[in-house]
């Protein structure tokens, strides 16, 4: 048990922990959607807007879920995300063609996501310790990256010996074990909000203890976006093999993260933030020397170390700063910026990368990731706790 916890509070973290590591396994197994789409007749720009729909819609769907998970709860909103992802999950099986309902299915995930991220986030935080709390979102955290190491390697498995119907049917039900495993967790304490139409999501992204957090986040988010979305070609343009990138961002994150994850809490989040932000900005420069497996292999540990300790740093600092009735809210506000720098950045990231080659993109990326540092120093946001 983890020092500090008591043993409901330790069985609440636990079972939301498992959920989101199995919601995330099936989540993450769409990835492999491409491979469907194209399969049934589908183009690049096919398999373009049924994946863009996911990043657009989840953005636009989160300030209005984590209002209500601040007024009404985090668990019920578990159960409704994890049964919306299992029936959706299992829907695809009618999918014959290129239609609305393919798109209709991957606005419903969109949703699910919404609904079961932002309340997992939330529900952890009521029960971990706050002299604790990046360790414990740490810990959260690593079980969520552990799950794209599984989710696509499954299925990918399953699609090779069995097709994608086998595959629908068996990933869906990593959703309806969460959804077994949230009826028995019970919601922590928390003050209600009296927020009545969510416009308190919007007064809190711009105010001043989160604006600066979350403005960071964004860059850092589109630096990470800058390597997941570019390294399998970059990496193809060199001879080298994707996965040396994949494979090493998963170990480390989640070592990283489960055992590292206490040093934010012991050494104060800007020490740690600090020269995370610029190991990563370092890393993505040196990406432009990549020309072995060694170097493929050293410069994406580098980036993953660094990586590695911003979540649960910077998403323990925006806790940190929320009241107990808006942890909703900061937790859906965290998640939006994020999303809004992986998905949004890619676009100007992708015309440098164009225009530039993909070692002018990740220098680009480079000097975005260190503006993100520039801005933390001068602006040293601190937290209410």
């Amino acid at each position: 048990m983890l020092k500090g916890f008591s043993r409901p509070a330790f069985r609440n973290f636990t079972l939301v922990t498992l959920a989101n590591f199995l919601f995330f396994c099936n989540f993450s197994s769409f990835f492999l959607l491409p491979l469907y789409i194209k399969s049934l007749g589908g183009n690049g720009a096919d398999i373009g807007f049924v994946m863009g729909t996911f990043g657009i819609t989840s953005l636009g769907t989160i300030p209005f879920v984590a209002f209500p998970v601040d007024k009404y709860g985090r668990r019920r909103f578990l159960v409704i995300g994890y049964a919306l992802m299992f029936v959706t999950s299992l829907s695809y099986l009618l999918v014959s063609e290129i239609s609305p309902l393919l798109y209709a299915l991957r606005l419903l995930q969109c949703i699910s996501f919404a609904f079961s991220f932002t309340a997992a986030g939330t529900f952890v935080t009521d029960y971990i310790p706050p002299e604790r709390r990046a360790e414990g979102l740490g810990i959260f955290s690593a079980f969520t990256i552990a799950s794209y190491a599984i989710g696509p390697s499954l299925g990918e498995f399953l699609i090779g010996l069995a097709g994608f119907k086998v595959f629908f049917l068996s990933v869906s039900f990593f959703s309806l074990a969460s959804l077994v495993l949230s009826l028995f967790a019970r919601d922590g304490r928390f003050a209600r909000s009296e927020d009545r139409f969510g416009l308190g999501f919007f007064r809190l992204v711009l105010s001043r203890e989160y604006i600066t957090i979350l403005s960071a986040n964004v860059i850092l988010a589109g630096g990470l976006g800058a390597v997941l979305n570019f390294v399998a070609p970059y990496f193809t343009s060199k001879g080298l093999n994707a996965y040396y990138f994949f494979l090493t961002y998963t170990v480390t994150v989640v070592a990283v993260r489960v055992v590292g994850g206490r040093v934010a809490d012991m050494w104060g989040r800007m020490t740690i933030a600090l020269p995370s932000m610029l190991v990563m900005a370092f890393s993505l420069a040196a990406m432009a020397l990549v020309h072995s497996p060694l170097t493929a292999v050293a410069i994406s540990f580098l980036f993953s170390f660094g990586y590695g300790f911003l979540y649960p740093t910077l998403s323990a600092l925006v806790i940190d700063n929320a009241r107990a009735d808006e942890r909703g809210k900061a937790m859906g506000a965290f998640n939006a910026s994020y999303s809004i720098g992986i998905n949004f950045l890619a676009f100007p990231l992708g015309v440098a990368a164009r225009d530039f080659g993909y070692e002018g993109m990740y220098l680009s990326a480079a000097v975005l990731v260190f503006a993100g540092f520039l801005l933390f120093l001068f602006t040293r946001p601190g937290s209410r706790s």
